[in-house]
């Protein structure tokens, strides 16, 4: 089924119509059975767009599980407070939870960057605070907090709504921004980054407020619905620009939004003030019940009809199938059967005409570069390390483990001299196209340095050079692009670009999950005095660690 979660959310609002006739439902009871029923798989469902994602793969299949969960989650909502709601409210919370995972895996698999993705990620973290609250709320432990039974019960809602359906809208918002900014530069993107961390931190805004009370409440909850506000006046401007009925809903479900508001900071104002202008039963009835049932449905169908795309297939390249289980070594490839001795390879590349894009042209690079990555035998190899300062103790501390994995096993400060070998490596079992090692080692003392398993993979008419290390239960992959330097000279870069559409990037990969890591990584090759001089530098968040100057020499020919 093409669309499964629109046919789930169909069942689910007739179950919900049957089960509210059967038995009797408080309009709180109503709005949280109508986000466990409807919105959820409505909304998770948006949110999958790349099958070929680990973590979206996990979402698909979850959301498409929905349904007896979210059954549990009203049959306890119907029921009064106690061990049995509680129980049953507990099944809700662990579906929850599981939303959480993949939303925890989406952004740990790419990172904080783009932003419209992180705060969808978000979003799918806050709905298990909110499966939290329900197992409080239904468990009767409302009287161990300094709360009522309804203010538990509307927190319980403040997160299946203002924290899971907000910030999942706002990041479909940003995707239909962003696929604007594909073709022409129509959009910025700092004001739709403040907006983001607005959104993000509403919720806390919220529950600082409800801790502190007024006039703390008045400003907190006054700065989230100037956040708000400022949300829904910029949907309804840029309102014109979506498909068909897409664009009534919502201009609707902004001023919807813009009136809840209003009453929302009407009500904190009151309990400041002392006038109570609006009391709790009237938040309930217009505050949280227009925003569940009108403005929420209103939005998620609107995004969903326009379903904008994700600017880029995120952890969606080849990964090697190849594992260790211990110590990886000189001979790991040997060892394990990973070679195809029966076939020679003298480079790290097969040819530079498969990195040929329009961002990239291969004869611009000096002949003596590109003969080396296709002649790489040919040439021997000398190492200068350094590690920065603030980071020596570290470095101790690494040389220490990476000696005992065999891998990426780099000295203290240092010259050494090192030689390797290319090896041909199965396709077959590593899973990615013309794969060859490079094993690198410690000339003098004959330790190992580095066994890389060098291939490509193109993504979006761009190829990139894709290099597995394999280390204990699992395989590091870097991910670099080839650029130019404007003198003949090569970059190889992990740094994500400015716009965040590519796979660049230094990942780990433990089963079948992919995760980027904060370090990132550039090489420059250049010819220096008829030598080649490489620099490989490697930084973790931004601040440089580790730099290693290469002169890579042609090996004089044999007689």
């Amino acid at each position: 089924m093409k669309k499964p979660g629109r046919w789930i959310a169909l069942v689910g609002f007739i179950l919900l119509i049957v089960w509210s006739s059967i038995f009797h439902m408080t309009r709180i009871d109503a709005a949280l059975g109508f986000s466990f029923l409807v919105l959820v798989p409505l909304l998770v469902e948006e949110v999958v767009k790349h099958q070929e994602n680990r973590a979206e793969q996990w979402l698909r299949a979850v959301m498409q599980t929905s349904l007896p969960f979210a059954g549990a989650g009203v049959i306890s909502v119907t029921m009064p407070p106690g061990q049995e709601a509680g129980w049953w409210a507990f099944v809700w919370f662990f579906y929850t939870l599981m939303l959480a995972f993949g939303g925890l895996m989406r952004l740990a698999g790419r990172g904080v960057r783009p932003l419209e993705e992180t705060v969808i990620d978000v979003g799918l973290l806050y709905i298990a605070v909110g499966g939290a609250w329900l197992v409080i709320s239904q468990s009767g432990w409302a009287s161990f907090l300094p709360y009522t039974q309804t203010i538990v019960q509307l927190t319980a809602i403040h997160f299946h709504y203002a924290a899971f359906v907000l910030p999942l809208a706002t990041g479909f918002f940003g995707r239909f921004r962003s696929a604007g900014n594909r073709v022409r530069k129509q959009y910025t993107e700092r004001p739709y980054h403040v907006l983001c961390i607005g959104v993000l931190i509403g919720p806390f805004l919220v529950a600082i407020g409800l801790d502190q009370g007024p006039p703390v409440e008045v400003v907190t909850v006054g700065l989230y619905v100037l956040i708000l506000i400022w949300l829904a006046v910029w949907w309804f401007w840029l309102s014109v620009e979506l498909p068909s009925w897409g664009s009534s809903a919502i201009r609707l479900a902004s001023l919807l939004l813009v009136g809840t508001m209003i009453l929302s900071f009407a009500y904190s104002w009151g309990l400041m003030s002392e006038a109570f202008g609006v009391s709790i039963g009237q938040m309930v009835s217009y505050h949280d019940l227009v925003n569940a049932f009108g403005f929420s449905i209103l939005v998620t169908l609107a995004w969903r009809k326009a379903s904008p795309p994700q600017r880029h297939p995120f952890t969606t390249f080849p990964v090697s199938n190849l594992r260790q289980r211990g110590y990886v070594g000189n001979d790991a490839i040997y060892r394990n059967g990973w070679a195809e001795t029966y076939r020679r390879e003298e480079g790290l590349v097969p040819t530079w005409k498969v990195f040929r894009s329009h961002h990239f042209d291969p004869t611009h690079v000096h002949p003596d570069i590109r003969k080396f990555y296709l002649r790489t035998d040919q040439f021997t190899m000398e190492a200068d390390v350094r590690w920065e300062k603030r980071f020596q103790a570290f470095s101790k501390l690494s040389c220490r483990v990476t000696r005992k994995f065999g891998q990426i096993n780099l000295p203290l400060t240092g010259r050494m001299n090192m030689s390797g070998e290319i090896v041909s490596i199965s396709d077959k079992q590593d899973g990615r196209e013309q794969v060859r090692a490079w094993v690198r080692k410690n000339e003098k003392t004959d330790e190992p340095v580095f066994t890389a398993l060098y291939s490509y993979h193109k993504r979006a008419s761009e190829t990139y050079m894709n290099i597995s290390l394999p280390l204990p239960l699992g395989t590091m992959t870097g991910i670099l692009r080839p650029e130019h330097d404007g003198r003949e000279g090569l970059v190889l870069t992990s740094h994500l670009r400015p716009d965040s559409r590519g796979d660049e990037g230094v990942y780990l990969t433990f089963g079948s999950w992919t995760i980027r890591t904060p370090l990132r990584e550039w090489f420059h090759v250049s010819v220096r005095d008829g030598d080649l001089a490489a620099r490989h530098q490697l930084a973790v968040w931004g601040i440089k660690f580790l730099t290693i100057d290469y002169i890579l020499k042609e090996k004089e020919p044999t007689p």
